[in-house]
């Protein structure tokens, strides 16, 4: 689906991750997302990071414990 044009330009007052607790999967085997940078820009926002062995598509190898972090953001919401 195409991004709307707006998305460009519009002034956002408040970011999300800055008062919103975030959760970030890293998948220690990743070719196309370097790990590292990932954990870097993770940490940088404050995210509660969880590492799992698998590829860029840990969702599909590792369903189970990618459901488990979901979860756990989800209870996590107040």
């Amino acid at each position: 689906m195409p991004i709307l044009g707006a998305a460009f330009s519009t002034k956002l007052s408040v970011a999300a991750w800055h008062d919103k607790p975030s959760y970030v999967i890293i998948a220690a085997e990743d070719r196309t997302l370097d790990p590292a940078i990932a954990r870097q820009m993770a940490n940088r926002a404050g995210s509660t990071v969880t590492v799992l062995k698998g590829s860029h598509l840990i969702h599909i190898s590792r369903p189970l414990a990618v459901a488990r972090v979901i979860e756990t953001a989800a209870r996590a919401v107040k």
